[in-house]
């Protein structure tokens, strides 16, 4: 959801729809289709992740510039297994300045995955602001 979210606030922001996102999950598995939660949370926001498939993180993940996580748990990993990415890794709600964690609504019903959608997506607009972007 996250993915999707970013991509249409940057898209909504003419300048900025050049700029790559990409998720990427610690243990997903490959090829696997969003739930249908998240597929429903998503198109109450505009947004079709019908097509979407999970990727699991490699090495791809150097070329980042910026690597938002959801939980500190994923943060942790991502920099003992890429310790060059040091400095470029950030938990989504500690970029933007309240360190909260945000959890995996995966199994819950559609309401946890919409006020999940909600806090990511009010995040991820301060992450652009935070850029000096808009």
């Amino acid at each position: 959801m996250a993915e999707a979210l970013f991509r249409k606030i940057l898209n909504d922001i003419d300048r900025l729809k050049d700029i790559e996102v990409a998720s990427y999950g610690i243990a997903a598995i490959e090829g696997q289709p969003a739930s249908q939660n998240a597929i429903k949370a998503m198109a109450e926001e505009g947004i079709d992740i019908s097509g979407h498939k999970a990727r699991r993180l490699t090495e791809e993940v150097m070329k980042a510039d910026l690597v938002l996580t959801m939980t500190q748990n994923h943060k942790d990993y991502i920099i003992h297994r890429f310790p060059k990415l040091k400095g470029k890794v950030f938990l989504l709600g500690e970029f933007v300045g309240d360190n909260v964690e945000i959890p995996d609504p995966f199994g819950q019903d559609i309401n946890i995955y919409k006020i999940v959608a909600k806090e990511i997506k009010d995040k991820l607009k301060r992450v652009v602001k935070r850029l000096g972007k808009t």
